[in-house]
């Protein structure tokens, strides 16, 4: 059977749909008020290399607690590289491995409730480029995704959206940039968490 002869999985009816976004925003809105809460973010050198940089701040003021960088021991995809600074590996040589702060990284996250928007890339990063054991961390990605409303009629789940694209949709300001950074990602995340929360709280 080609992928166009697939059957298609439909879309959830308006009142399925009208609770699982009822329970999306209860998430976010638990994940506001939640004074432990704790939105990180890394950058990598490819999809399965070492992280070079942690951000991890406070979801309700994004007032950084953890912002680091460290020399990977990775190579660098073409892909990743394109995404920063041209002399990026040149600000970073020399600079202490991350796995060097890995006991400071791993008490701070486990004294939090970790929010990541990618939690599956970042928890796993993490674990791999410290060599600890963490936590779980929730997906704020997932958590959106019935917000966004992208029904995938292949595969029978909520498609997930960028983070740009879910400030975007939540009226969240992102400035045009080409290079990425895991301080202004937790910074985004963050805002876009509080965002959701506010308008949850609008409508009740």
């Amino acid at each position: 059977m080609t992928q166009s002869e697939k059957p298609k999985i439909p879309r959830p009816d308006a009142d399925t749909l009208a609770q699982q976004q009822a329970d999306a925003l209860a998430t976010f809105q638990r994940w506001a008020a939640d004074p432990l809460s704790l939105v990180v973010d890394t950058e990598t050198t490819d999809l399965t290399g070492d992280a070079w940089e942690i951000a991890a701040g406070r979801l309700r003021d994004a007032q950084p607690l953890l912002d680091l960088r460290g020399e990977p021991q990775t190579p660098w995809s073409p892909r990743a590289l394109e995404l920063q600074a041209p002399d990026i590996q040149d600000q970073l040589r020399g600079l202490p491995h991350l796995r060097t702060h890995a006991q400071d990284i791993r008490r701070l996250l486990d004294a939090h409730h970790v929010l990541a928007y990618n939690a599956e890339f970042d928890h796993d990063t993490l674990e791999r480029t410290c060599q600890v054991t963490l936590r779980g961390f929730e997906c704020v990605m997932l958590a959106y995704a019935p917000l966004a409303a992208r029904w995938s009629e292949s595969r029978g789940y909520w498609k997930t959206v960028k983070l740009s694209e879910a400030c975007e949709l939540e009226g969240v300001p992102v400035e045009r940039r080409t290079l990425h950074g895991a301080r202004v990602d937790m910074r985004l995340t963050s805002e876009l968490i509080l965002a959701v929360a506010r308008r949850a709280a609008s409508a009740t």
